[in-house]
C-alpha cells in the first residue's frame, strides 16, 4: 500500500511541474574601464516586443524577471558608449519549464574610439548568446566566440608601418642599384667611344703617312680589321662582365628581400601565438566563471527544493497529528459506560458515530468509526486521490459496495 501511495505521490509531482511556468531572474552589473556605471538603459524584447525598460543605479547594479519558453533580445545604452545586444534563448523541453533558475553577469561599456577593441561589432553581432544546458539552467554559448573577433592586435599598426617602411626601402636600394649599373655601363661606353675614335685618328695619321705604296696598304687594312675583331670581342666580354654584376646585384637583393619577409612572417606568427595564448586564457576564465554560476545556481535550486519539501512533510504531519487526535478523543468517549441500565428490559444500545476528515493538496481521508458502550469500537475509512478511492474496514481493504453495506446496517442501529 506503501509503494502505491509513493508513485502515486511520484505521478502528481511529475504532472503538476509539467503544469508549472518557470522564470528566471536576470541580475546584472553595467561597468565601464572597471567602475560601476549608473545611468545606463536596459531594454527587453520578448519574440520581437518590448516588455521591460529600465535604468541602472548608482552602483551599476539592475535586475529583472522574465518567463521561460521565450526568445529575447536585451540592449544595452548609455551616453558616450557604443550600443550593445545580447539574446537569451530560452527555450527549454516542456518537461523542463518549471525551473527556476538565476543568471548573474557584468556588462562591460566601451567608447567609440576604444584601441583595444573593435567596437564597430558590436551594432553587428551580439556579443553574449545564452542557450540551455540541458539540465535546469542556463549559460553562455561556449562555441559563440565573440571576444575572438573584437580584441585588437596589439602590434598590428607597428607590423604595418614597419612593412611599409620595409617596401620603401627595398624600392630605394633597389632603384640606387638600377642607377649605378646604368652609370657604370655608361662610363664603359664612353671608354670604348673614345678609344674607338682614338684609333681612327691613328689610321688616319698612318694612312696619310704609307700612300706610295699599295702593299702597305692592304697590310695595315688586314692589322685595323684585326685589332676591331680584337676590340669587339674584349668589348664583348666586358658587357658579359657588367651583366653579370648586375644579375648578381639583382640575386642579392632578391635575397635579401625574402630573407626580410621571411623574418617579418617569423615575427607575425610569434606575437600571434602569443596572442592567442592570452585568448586562450580569457577563454578559461570565461568557462570558469560560467562553470562557477551554473553550480551556484544549481546549489540555489536545489536548497529551493529541499525548503519546499520540508514544508510540504510538515504540513501533512500537522495534519495527520490532528486527525489521530481527533480519534483517539473520539475514541475514548465511546469507552465510557452508560450512567444507568434498566433491568427487565431488552436493551440493545445504539452505536455513537464518529466522523473525521483530513485533507492536503493531494490526497482527502475520511475516518468513520462507530462504537458502543463497553468498548466495542469499528472502523471505516476510505482514502480519495485524484485518480482513484481506497476504502477499508479495519485495516482490511474492501471494494466499495463492501464498504457502503456496512456504512449503511451500523447506521440502521
Amino acid at each position: 500500500m506503501f509503494a502505491r501511495i509513493l508513485v502515486s505521490f511520484c505521478l502528481i509531482l511529475s504532472a503538476a511541474s509539467s503544469w508549472a511556468q518557470g522564470d528566471l531572474r536576470f541580475f546584472g552589473t553595467a561597468t565601464k574601464a572597471g567602475k560601476p556605471l549608473a545611468g545606463a538603459t536596459v531594454n527587453v524584447q520578448m519574440d520581437g516586443q518590448e516588455i521591460i525598460n529600465l535604468t541602472t543605479g548608482k552602483n551599476g547594479k539592475f535586475k529583472f524577471t522574465i518567463d521561460i519558453g521565450h526568445q529575447y533580445k536585451i540592449t544595452y545604452r548609455a551616453p558616450g558608449c557604443v550600443d550593445m545586444y545580447m539574446t537569451m534563448d530560452l527555450r527549454v523541453p516542456p518537461e523542463k519549464a518549471w525551473i527556476y533558475p538565476d543568471y548573474v553577469t557584468e556588462i562591460p561599456f566601451f567608447s567609440p574610439g576604444d584601441q583595444a577593441v573593435k567596437t564597430e561589432l558590436f551594432g553587428k553581432k551580439p556579443f553574449i548568446k545564452v542557450i540551455f544546458n540541458g539540465s535546469k539552467g542556463f549559460y553562455d554559448d561556449p562555441s559563440y566566440r565573440f571576444v575572438d573577433e573584437i580584441l585588437k592586435d596589439p602590434f598590428e599598426d607597428q607590423r604595418a608601418a614597419q612593412a611599409k617602411k620595409d617596401a620603401e626601402d627595398k624600392a630605394r636600394k633597389e632603384a640606387e642599384e638600377r642607377e649605378r649599373l646604368a652609370r657604370e655601363l655608361e662610363l664603359k661606353n664612353q671608354d670604348a667611344e673614345r678609344e674607338r675614335k682614338e684609333r681612327e685618328e691613328r689610321d688616319k695619321n698612318n694612312n696619310g703617312q704609307n700612300t706610295s705604296t699599295a702593299n702597305p696598304i692592304r697590310e695595315s687594312e688586314g692589322v685595323e680589321l684585326q685589332r676591331e675583331k680584337e676590340e669587339r670581342l674584349q668589348q664583348e666580354r666586358r658587357n658579359k662582365v657588367v651583366r653579370a654584376q648586375y644579375e648578381n646585384n639583382l640575386l642579392k637583393l632578391v635575397a635579401e628581400s625574402e630573407k626580410r619577409t621571411n623574418l617579418q612572417r617569423y615575427n607575425k606568427r610569434k606575437e600571434e601565438s602569443e596572442s592567442n595564448s592570452v585568448v586562450q586564457a580569457m577563454r578559461r576564465e570565461a568557462d570558469r566563471k560560467a562553470q562557477s554560476d551554473y553550480l551556484i545556481q544549481l546549489q540555489k535550486e536545489r536548497n529551493k527544493q529541499q525548503l519546499a519539501n520540508k514544508q510540504i512533510k510538515a504540513e501533512q504531519i500537522r495534519k495527520l497529528v490532528e486527525t489521530v487526535a481527533r480519534i483517539e478523543r473520539d475514541v475514548h468517549a465511546g469507552k465510557l459506560k452508560p450512567v444507568a441500565s434498566v433491568q427487565g428490559l431488552n436493551y440493545s444500545p445504539h452505536p455513537h458515530r464518529v466522523v473525521a476528515v483530513a485533507r492536503n493538496w493531494f490526497r482527502t481521508l475520511e475516518e468513520v468509526v462507530f462504537f458502543w458502550p463497553g468498548s466495542r469500537m469499528i472502523e471505516l475509512k476510505q482514502v480519495k486521490y485524484w485518480w482513484s478511492t481506497y476504502y477499508y474496514i479495519g485495516e482490511r481493504e474492501v471494494t466499495e459496495k463492501e464498504y457502503y453495506d456496512e456504512m449503511a446496517r451500523y447506521d440502521r442501529h
